[in-house]
């Protein structure tokens, strides 16, 4: 049966990527040294697949048929000629087998993810995931959520699913380490005339409330209040499914910066010392 070795989540703006040197030097040191340090966990537990939860961005998805939850079925995924994000093109072995398993157990547990046998990883997947392995090899299921478009999952929604994530993971017989990883957050605006604000206090808040049992009062926080931090802030959907996968574990938080350079509240929080 596979264990989930480590998990955690990390914020995945463009900039980091883009253009690091845009940042405060302080403040991108500080994100950075704790992206290393997660890097350093997951390479000590020797993890042979990655489950990676994101929004969708509209690259893989849009308008006429955006679903709440797709699970990526591919054997490797073709990352885009990033130059915009200083990478290149490159391939991303997958975990089809794992994928399938993953859909299967959610289905029983009545989850209706899409089947994705073709997806494009983004910057939402590969600011993070080339931070966790420069070297393109870990094996990736990726998974996208519907954090913007509204009808959306509330809080408690994406808190439930991830129990069941975190359950189809350690239910499957073909992998002995895993770790589970959550992309995008905190607060942050996008396309609207608040482009640029992040919601400090907010983001505070969330982190407190996210190292709290059942999580205090994140969970009954209403898809209306939680916009007002940001048409963005809602990728937290996927820091609250890592947190009902890794349920009664209380994450470290390794870093809270907000870029404004980067449009974005930059946090990492892990599991590591309790996975």
């Amino acid at each position: 049966m596979a264990e989930i070795v480590m998990a955690y989540c990390a914020a995945h703006a463009p900039m980091q990527a883009a253009d690091p040197s845009s940042a405060p030097k302080e403040q991108r040191e500080r994100f950075f040294a704790a992206l290393a340090t997660v890097r350093q966990q997951a390479q000590a537990r020797d993890p042979q697949a990655v489950v990676m939860l994101t929004g969708e961005h509209f690259s893989n998805f849009f308008l006429d048929c955006l679903p709440q939850l797709a699970v990526g079925l591919a054997d490797r995924y073709r990352t885009p000629e990033s130059g915009w994000l200083n990478m290149e093109g490159t391939e991303i072995p997958g975990a089809p087998e794992l994928g399938h398993h993953i859909v299967e157990q959610l289905i029983a547990k009545r989850w209706w993810p899409a089947l994705a046998y073709e997806m494009e990883p983004d910057h939402g997947f590969l600011t993070v995931y080339h931070q966790l392995d420069p070297t393109w090899q870990l094996p990736l299921v990726p998974m996208v959520m519907n954090c913007t478009t509204p009808p959306l999952l509330t809080l408690r929604d994406a808190y439930d699913f991830g129990i069941a994530l975190g359950d189809a993971i350690r239910s499957y017989q073909g992998l002995d380490r895993v770790i589970l990883v959550a992309g995008g957050g905190v607060s942050h605006f996008i396309g609207e005339p608040r482009v640029g604000d992040i919601d400090e206090e907010f983001d505070t808040w969330f982190l407190a409330e996210l190292g709290k049992p059942d999580l205090g009062e994140l969970l009954d926080l209403p898809n209306d209040e939680l916009m007002q931090a940001g048409n963005g802030t809602g990728e937290i959907r996927a820091w609250v499914a890592i947190a009902g996968a890794m349920r009664g574990q209380a994450p470290a938080v390794l870093a809270y910066e907000p870029i404004y350079e980067w449009i974005n509240g930059m946090a990492v929080v892990s599991y590591a010392e309790s996975a």
